[in-house]
């Protein structure tokens, strides 16, 4: 039976043909011909030439099971081409991964200069990249020198040794205690301690650390499993487990992510006001059983774990410390929520506060009853926690008091300090791990008065005192005495360890860096809410500010007062014992200048122009003190020069101070061409008092090798374009004109001190 297809003879796609005299319901789609129809169809067929025929019809076959894939799977690979294609293309223009925290930067004849850097710990902080956490920069050789023992600490702030300047953290009485204990060992120390990271960005920074030949591992973190970044209640908050951690730190890395989010993100406001601290935190409340709380232990652990892991992996031997915190000396922060409780148990709840603080002086005992009583009201009230630890401390029940003190810290609602379920969790994470416990905790205790710590060893609610950076450093060499192999201490050596204080001495400790340090930790306890909850901690640092500033002269008081304005540094923190040197030398006090400068130029990079910088004024010093350079301190001059080139070779100058300072360098020895093309250079790079101090020395060096015409030049230009400044060029026209020379002793000039 012949087919018949309507439509003019097409068949309907994916229909199959019907029968002649078959009916379908539904004529819109098919009517049966008549017999008309069909004998005039035949007509029409039959008078057409048989080379006109219509060919016969083949069937389609339907696509395999095979194609029908093969075509979906091409539909579907188009998009992740195009995706592929622009995340590749982005990367090419610089989106895409994370810039690292250890680099190299260059060789030298001894080795590839690497250098910890602080793009890397900002990858972190995606929420409000205007403010972030940061590292000191250390410098080290790759590969390792042979002698050289390389340890690496990791952690937050504390671990960084803040507030300390980085020559007196407890990484650097580390360095010197076991240079101590092995005078056969080069030591190097690198901190990579980054302020306001939780543990998973320490894992970051440490799994890096791995591939720089450490021998040692040190692990000081847990005090910001809350508000540092990753932190479970932190602005920057990435999920509440390790594995939402790890991918949420996967996903930024894409290119197109990271395109994507340069787009619709707008600036985070700051005013410039606000500290780090009050920036970090993504809430201001944590109630006693919060779900937040386990996770911040259980993430902890984790984090810790994991580093032991990759530690012993590589066969690098690791340290985990348990923290210490400010106990006895420190309310709660939060502010303690008992809306649960009757309006009339709240009012008792806070008439039994008040009436305990009010005899807490006078009569402990009666206030620790009163405590007590707050506590059976509301048994998970932190303040009435801790006052009740400080009226038994006031009767000598120290024990009870410490366990009040850990259990106020357990339940503050602002939980910045490291809590017992943390510690716990690090001690955990390294018996697991078989990693050596080093229990700093317990040697604050054992150190503090009462066995509770306080202010003797802690500068706010984490941050160790100048003491307390010694204690740290001496409590990890103490837990390495009783290790065996390399990283073993004789207990003998340790024995014969110089006191805390004698090596604060030796590393530097001066009234300027206390006097910052006071300043410091005034703003943080300024804070609102620290300001609230701790109203004498703010008191106590302002009286140390200002019993410093009323015994020292207005120059020096106007020197740190600027030294406070963030202003005055850009980017990174000056020294104050720099700035204070400056003034010093101004008033012709060059011994204390020179002890500063050599302070100073321990608390930079070594591979900065700070660096270059400081030398430079310690060496004026010197040659003005003693009326030349001897051949150390030329050698000296010349390891600076060196670095100052190294940092030019390889693009390391945006200021033009290393083109400045390696310049004057040479100048102190003498090389006054040399000079030329390096204070050249800096001209274009500098404004104002620097530009003058440039041309200062640049007419210095033109009038000793003969270049008059030169100098002349320059200092034309300087009084006819200076404006403010031109006296000074006419200053240096007059000596110019008499014949005499213009370069004072020390080869250095009035505005490079100004």
């Amino acid at each position: 039976m012949a087919a018949c297809f309507p439509s003019g003879g097409r068949p309907l796609l994916f229909s199959p043909p019907l029968p002649a005299g078959s009916f379908h319901a539904g004529p819109a789609f098919y009517t049966a011909p008549s017999s008309m129809a069909r004998k005039q169809r035949k007509s029409r067929h039959e008078d057409r030439p048989a080379s006109e025929a219509t060919p016969p019809q083949t069937p389609r076959s339907p696509l395999s099971t095979r194609k029908k894939f093969a075509f979906a799977a091409m539909a579907m690979s188009l998009p992740i081409l195009f995706f592929a294609l622009l995340e590749l293309t982005l990367r090419l223009v610089g989106f895409g991964g994370y810039p690292p925290t250890i680099y190299p930067v260059g060789n030298t004849d001894a080795g590839t200069v690497c250098i910890t850097d602080n793009p890397g710990p900002a990858s972190y902080f995606f929420a409000n990249r205007n403010k972030p956490g940061s590292l000191n920069s250390y410098s080290f050789l790759m590969p390792k020198p042979k002698g050289v023992f390389r340890v690496f600490v990791c952690g937050e702030s504390a671990a960084k040794g803040f507030p300390q300047p980085m020559s007196l953290a407890a990484s650097a009485f580390l360095e010197a205690m076991l240079s101590d204990v092995w005078p056969d060992r080069k030591v190097e120390v690198i901190n990579l301690g980054t302020t306001a990271v939780a543990s998973f960005p320490v894992l970051g920074m440490m799994t890096e650390a791995l591939e720089y030949e450490p021998d040692l591992v040190v692990i000081h973190c847990g005090n910001n499993e809350y508000f540092g970044a990753y932190g479970v209640a932190s602005l920057h908050v990435a999920g509440r487990s390790p594995t939402a951690m790890r991918l949420h730190r996967f996903l930024r890395s894409a290119a197109l992510v990271q395109w994507i989010d340069g787009l619709v993100s707008t600036p985070a406001s700051d005013d410039g006001r606000k500290t780090l601290m009050e920036v970090m935190m993504g809430q201001s409340y944590t109630a006693p059983h919060d779900p937040l709380r386990d996770a911040a232990a259980r993430n902890l652990r984790a984090n810790v774990g994991e580093m032991i892991h990759r530690c012993n992996e590589r066969a690098v031997p690791v340290m985990a410390c348990l923290l210490a915190v400010n106990e006895r000396d420190l309310a709660p922060l939060g502010e303690d929520n008992v809306s649960s409780l009757s309006p009339e148990n709240q009012d008792k709840l806070r008439s039994l506060i008040a009436s305990g603080e009010a005899r807490l002086t006078s009569d402990p005992a009666a206030a620790a009853a009163d405590f007590s009583a707050a506590i059976t009201l509301y048994p998970d009230h932190a303040r009435a926690r801790y006052l009740l630890g400080r009226a038994q401390y006031a009767t000598g029940r120290f024990a009870a008091a410490r366990e009040s003190f850990q259990t106020a810290i357990d339940l503050d609602p602002m939980p910045w300090r490291c809590t017992g379920p943390s510690n716990e969790a690090i001690r955990e994470a390294a018996a697991a791990g078989g990693a050596v416990i080093c229990d700093l905790r317990q040697a604050f205790r054992e150190a503090s008065p009462g066995g509770c710590v306080g202010w003797e060893y802690m500068d706010d609610h984490v941050h160790p005192t100048l003491a307390g950076q010694a204690l740290t450093a001496r409590a990890i060499v103490k837990t390495l005495s009783t290790l065996t192999g390399a990283v073993a201490v004789r207990p003998e050596a340790l024995d014969k360890l110089p006191s805390n204080a004698t090596y604060a001495r030796r590393l530097g400790d001066n009234p300027y860096d206390r006097y910052g340090v006071a300043h410091t930790i005034r703003v943080v306890c300024d804070i609102p809410f620290f300001r609230k909850t701790n109203p004498e901690a703010f008191e106590r640092f302002n009286q140390v500010c200002r019993a410093f500033e009323e015994s020292h002269p207005p120059e020096i008081v106007e020197i740190c007062r600027k030294w406070q304005n963030p202003a005055t540094h850009p980017g990174a923190k000056r020294p104050i014992t720099g700035m204070v040197g400056r003034a010093l030398i101004r008033m012709n006090k060059l011994a204390e200048a020179e002890s500063l400068y050599e302070i100073a130029r321990r608390s930079v990079p070594l591979y900065s122009s700070w660096n270059l910088e400081y030398n430079y004024f310690m060496l004026v010093c010197r040659e003005r003190r003693n009326g030349g350079l001897n051949e150390s301190d030329r050698a000296l001059a010349a390891e600076c020069i060196a670095r100052g080139r190294f940092l030019l070779s390889h693009g390391h100058s945006e200021s033009g101070m290393a083109e400045r300072y390696t310049g004057r360098l040479h100048q102190l020895r003498g090389e006054w061409a040399e000079a030329i093309p390096f204070l050249a250079a800096a001209r274009p790079k500098v404004t104002g008092t620097d530009l003058v101090a440039v041309d200062q020395a640049l007419v210095m060096s033109f009038e000793k090798t003969g270049r008059r015409d030169e100098a002349l030049k320059l200092i034309h230009n300087g009084i006819q374009h200076s404006g403010e400044f031109a006296p000074l060029y006419e200053q240096l026209l007059a000596g110019l004109e008499k014949g005499g020379s213009t370069a004072p002793p020390a080869a250095t000039s009035p505005a490079d001190v100004n």
